[in-house]
C-alpha cells in the first residue's frame, strides 16, 4: 500500500505546511497508532497535539479516498455556517488535508477518549451520554433532511436517481451467497450462512428493508461507539460530552440507518458479554450476560427519546420509522458477525446468538423493541 510519511519524515512533511518548525523532531514525541489508515500521533513540547493520518491507498493514479470524503464533511460545515455552528465542536478538528497524497492533519483531542474504553472499563452507562448522543444526531439528521442544497454540496455530479447507499451495499451482499462463496469460507463458519439461507423469512425482510430506503439527509454512516470520543471531565459543565469521529462514509442517505447502527452498537456490548457454553440454553446466556440488557436499556431509551425531540417530524414524515432503525439495528449485528467471519475466520455460539437477536428486529420490530427498550418504554 501506498504511503509517504513515517516516523522518519513526518517532521519535515509538518515543516514544509508551517505546522512546525524542524527542531520540534528533538523535543516532540510520536507514536503510530493502530487503525486502517497510518497514523501518527505527535505531542509538542508546548502542548500542541496533532494527528497525522494517511490513507494507505493501492492505486498510485487515484489519490482520493476516504480521507477525502471525510475533508468534504469539513468543508460542508464551513460552507453552512448555521449548521456548522451547532455542531462543530461536536466533530473533529480538520486543519489540513492534501488529497494528492491523501493525508489529513488533525487537532488530537487529549482531553477526550474513546467512549468504548470508557463503557468497558467501569460497565457503567450514565444517560447523560447516550443522551448526548442522541441530542447530536437528530440535530444532524433534521437540520439537513430534504435541503436539496446540502445533497448537492455532497455529491453534486449526481443523477436525477438517488443511490440507496451503505446500508443497500449491505443488503445487496448478503443477496449474493453463492456456492463460490461457500468454498472459501472455513468449515466451521458455514453454519453462518446456512442458518442464513434456513430462514426465508429474514431474507424477505431484508429485501423489504432494502425498498424502504429513504435517502433524506446527511448521514455518518458508520455510526458506533467505537467512533465516539468521550470528554474525559465530561461530567463538569463547559464543554460537548462527546466527539463524533471518522468521518470517511458521509453520504446523503436514510437517517434510520445511523439510528439503527448506534442502536446496534449498544446491543453488541449487550451480545459480547456473553457467557457461553454448551450446558447453557441461548436464554440463560442472554440472562448472565456480563453486561445485562437491563443495564444499558436507560440509555437506549433517552438516546432514541432525545433523538425524537430534536427531529420530530420524522415521525410525521414516517410513522414506521422506529421499525426501520430497528430492523437496521439487526442488519448491524449481522454485518457484525460477517467482519468476524472475514477477520478472524470464526462463527461460535456467539455469533449464532447474534443471527437470532438480529432476526427479531428485522422479522417483527415491534417485539424487538420490547426487548430494546423494556415493555414500559416501549
Amino acid at each position: 500500500m501506498r504511503t509517504i510519511l513515517d516516523t522518519s519524515n513526518v517532521f519535515e512533511y509538518l515543516a514544509k505546511i508551517k505546522y512546525c518548525d524542524l527542531a520540534d523532531c528533538n523535543t516532540s514525541k510520536i507514536a503510530i497508532i493502530n487503525a486502517k489508515n497510518f497514523n501518527l500521533a505527535i505531542e509538542f513540547s508546548d502542548g500542541r497535539h496533532l494527528l497525522v493520518k494517511q490513507e494507505r491507498l493501492p492505486d498510485p493514479d487515484n489519490a482520493y479516498g476516504e480521507l477525502w470524503t471525510a475533508w468534504q464533511m469539513q468543508r460542508l460545515v464551513e460552507h453552512f455556517a448555521d449548521f456548522g455552528e451547532q455542531i462543530r465542536n461536536f466533530l473533529p478538528k480538520l486543519l489540513h488535508f492534501d488529497p494528492d497524497n491523501s493525508i489529513s492533519i488533525v487537532e488530537y483531542a487529549s482531553d477526550y477518549g474513546d467512549l468504548s474504553d470508557y463503557y468497558a472499563q467501569g460497565n457503567r452507562f450514565p444517560i447523560e451520554i447516550a443522551k448526548s448522543i442522541g441530542q447530536l444526531l437528530g440535530t444532524i439528521h433534521s437540520q439537513t433532511f430534504e435541503r436539496i442544497d446540502y445533497q448537492q454540496f455532497l455529491h453534486p455530479d449526481a443523477a436525477t436517481t438517488i443511490d440507496k447507499g451503505y446500508a443497500d451495499e449491505i443488503i445487496k451482499r448478503l443477496g449474493r451467497i453463492t456456492p463460490q462463496i461457500l468454498r472459501v469460507v472455513p468449515q466451521e463458519c458455514l453454519q453462518f450462512f446456512k442458518l442464513y439461507q434456513r430462514f426465508p423469512s429474514l431474507s424477505r425482510a431484508i429485501v423489504e428493508l432494502r425498498d424502504a430506503i429513504a435517502p433524506s439527509c446527511l448521514v455518518h454512516n458508520d455510526l458506533k461507539i467505537n467512533n465516539i470520543l468521550l470528554d474525559l471531565d465530561w461530567q463538569q459543565p463547559g464543554s460537548p460530552i462527546i466527539r463524533l469521529i471518522d468521518w470517511e462514509n458521509v453520504a446523503w442517505g436514510d437517517p434510520a440507518f445511523d439510528l439503527g447502527c448506534i442502536l446496534g452498537s449498544y446491543l453488541e456490548i449487550w451480545l459480547n458479554g456473553l457467557v457461553i457454553s454448551n450446558t447453557l440454553t441461548i436464554n440463560e446466556s442472554l440472562q448472565l450476560a456480563t453486561t445485562p440488557l437491563e443495564l444499558l436499556q436507560p440509555s437506549l431509551s433517552a438516546l432514541t427519546n432525545a433523538y425524537l425531540e430534536n427531529f420530530p417530524a420524522i415521525i410525521d414524515v414516517r410513522p414506521d420509522y422506529l421499525d426501520r432503525a430497528i430492523q437496521f439495528a439487526g442488519l448491524s449485528l449481522i454485518q457484525r458477525v460477517e467482519i468476524t467471519i472475514d477477520e478472524h475466520r470464526v462463527f461460535g455460539n456467539r455469533g449464532i446468538v447474534m443471527l437470532q437477536v438480529a432476526k427479531q428486529a428485522i422479522c417483527t420490530p415491534q417485539a424487538a423493541m420490547k426487548t430494546l427498550f423494556g415493555n414500559s418504554q416501549s
